[in-house]
């Protein structure tokens, strides 16, 4: 018994050790691809970088905490909602704390954003807000093409498909 024991043991080591070995041969895990694409995308420099990182850490360690917090007051304002003799003053304050609460959150958000925006140059910049005019004219560009208020010559087959996925297919 002792000795099958002892082989089981070994054995448990052995396997532990040769993760370990996988693992650093490996490297440590990727970062977030979304933070490798930012990087590539607006061609971060290594300072630039770090920054942006520290950014993300930062804006990690203050939100993490209030969303954990504003789920706990929601969870509290739900159980007030169901309790038929709640005070409505109770469910009132509640709402005002999970009001402020996401205001601290936005605040968060925004100081992460301007701190963001702040170690960007003018040409990055520039590439952000196209990037952004680019998003908000893919979210409108449905609703003009639906109502026929802009007219793009994509030839029958692509202007066909769009008119069948927004339902409006001449053909059917």
């Amino acid at each position: 018994m002792k000795r099958a024991l002892f082989w089981v043991l070994i054995l448990v080591v052995v396997s532990v050790g040769s993760f370990n070995l996988v693992w650093a041969a490996q490297g440590p895990p990727r970062p977030d691809p979304r933070v490798e694409t930012v990087r590539a995308y607006l061609r971060l420099d290594d300072q630039q970088f770090r920054s942006f990182l520290t950014l993300l850490q930062t804006r990690a360690e203050t939100i993490e905490p209030l969303l954990r917090t504003l789920g706990e007051q929601e969870r509290q304002l739900a159980r007030l909602l169901r309790d038929p003799n709640a005070e409505p003053a109770a469910i009132g304050s509640v709402v005002i704390v999970i009001r402020n609460t996401r205001g601290q959150i936005e605040a968060a958000e925004d100081v992460f954003r301007k701190g963001f925006l702040d170690i960007l140059n003018e040409d990055q910049k520039r590439k952000l807000t196209g990037l952004e005019r680019f998003i908000e004219n893919q979210r409108a560009a449905p609703a003009f093409l639906s109502l026929g208020l802009i007219e793009v010559d994509l030839g029958p087959e692509p202007q066909r498909t769009i008119q069948k996925s927004l339902g409006l297919d001449p053909l059917n």
